[in-house]
C-alpha cells in the first residue's frame, strides 16, 4: 500500500486501519457500560464519562472500585496508576506529533490510547512528521466515537437487564482478557501473581483499599524481579 499524499489522506488511512480494532473493542465497551450501571450511574452519566475520560482500562477500574464502595481517593489513585504509562507514550510521541499546533496537541493527548500510540509510532518512518499526526488523529477519532457508542449501548443493555441476572463475572473476565496477553515473561507473571494474592489476602480492608495495595505490591514485585534479572545479566 502506497503512503498517503496529503494530511486528509493520512487521516482517512488512520480511519480505515482503526475499523477492525474498533470492532474488537465493542465487547469491552459493552461490559464497561454495564459495569457503569451496576456501579449506580445512569445511562447519560456512563456515556458522558466515556466521552470525557476515554480511558478503557482506567474507566473500568474506576467503575469496579465505585461499585465496590471504594473511596474517591482510592478511585483517583488507582486510575492514576493505571494511566501512568501515558507519560512514556507522550514522551515517545513528542517527535512524531511535533508539527501539530498547540491546540491540536491537546486533542492528540486526549485521544491517546494504546492502539493509536503503537500504530502511529510504527508508521512514523513511512509517513514522516507531516502525515503521522493526521494518521494518529484519524485512528483516535474512530476509537473515541466507537468507545462512546459501545459504552452507551452497554449502559442501555445494563439498565434493562433483570436484577436476577448476575453479571458480576463480566468485569473480572474482561480484566482477565486484558491480563493474559500482558503476561509475557517472569517479571510480568510475578506482578500478576503477587498482585492477585495480596489483593485477595487484604479483601477485608475498608474502602476496598486492598485492591490498590495489591496492585502496588504486584508492580513492585515485577519491577524488583526485572531489575534483579538485568543485574544478574550484567554481572554474568
Amino acid at each position: 500500500m502506497s503512503p498517503p499524499s496529503s494530511p486528509q489522506a493520512a487521516f482517512g488511512r488512520g480511519v480505515l486501519i482503526s475499523l477492525p480494532i474498533a470492532v474488537g473493542i465493542v465487547p469491552f465497551g459493552l461490559v464497561t457500560g454495564i459495569a457503569g450501571i451496576k456501579a449506580g450511574l445512569s445511562t447519560a452519566e456512563v456515556t458522558l464519562m466515556s466521552g470525557l475520560v476515554f480511558a478503557g482500562a482506567a474507566q473500568l477500574v474506576a467503575l469496579q472500585l465505585m461499585g465496590a464502595g471504594a473511596s474517591i481517593f482510592f478511585v483517583w489513585l488507582a486510575t492514576l496508576v493505571v494511566n501512568l504509562r501515558y507519560i512514556m507514550y507522550s514522551s515517545a510521541l513528542a517527535r512524531p506529533l511535533e508539527t501539530l499546533s498547540g491546540r491540536m496537541k491537546w486533542l492528540a493527548a486526549f485521544l491517546m490510547v494504546d492502539q493509536n500510540f503503537a500504530l502511529a509510532l510504527g508508521q512514523y518512518g513511512v509517513l514522516g512528521p507531516r502525515l503521522t499526526p493526521w494518521f494518529y488523529l484519524g485512528i483516535g477519532a474512530v476509537l473515541w466515537l466507537n468507545w462512546v457508542v459501545a459504552t452507551y449501548l452497554g449502559a442501555l443493555l445494563g439498565a434493562r437487564l433483570p436484577e436476577a441476572w448476575a453479571l458480576d463475572f463480566a468485569v473480572p473476565l474482561c480484566f482477565l482478557v486484558l491480563l493474559v496477553p500482558a503476561v509475557q515473561n517472569r517479571p510480568s507473571l510475578a506482578a500478576a501473581l503477587v498482585g492477585g494474592l495480596v489483593s485477595t489476602a487484604l479483601i477485608g480492608l475498608p474502602y476496598r483499599s486492598g485492591l490498590f495495595i495489591g496492585a502496588i505490591v504486584g508492580i513492585w514485585a515485577g519491577v524488583w524481579l526485572e531489575n534483579r534479572q538485568n543485574s544478574g545479566g550484567r554481572d554474568g
